[in-house]
């Protein structure tokens, strides 16, 4: 998690959370990390996603 906030501290952009749709649900296939970054700076912060 450092690494992500330090590159939204530089202004860099994340990688793209990928979801995969379930049945019900939302899975998150590759980005967990990068969401729990984005959710420690604020809850209201747009996160970009890919849906498989």
């Amino acid at each position: 998690m450092k690494e992500n906030l330090k590159k939204v501290e530089k202004n860099k952009k994340l990688s793209p959370i990928l979801l995969v749709r379930g049945q019900n649900e939302l899975i998150i296939a590759d980005g967990y990390h990068r969401l729990c970054c984005s959710y420690y700076l604020t809850e209201d912060l747009e996160v970009p996603c890919r849906l498989i």
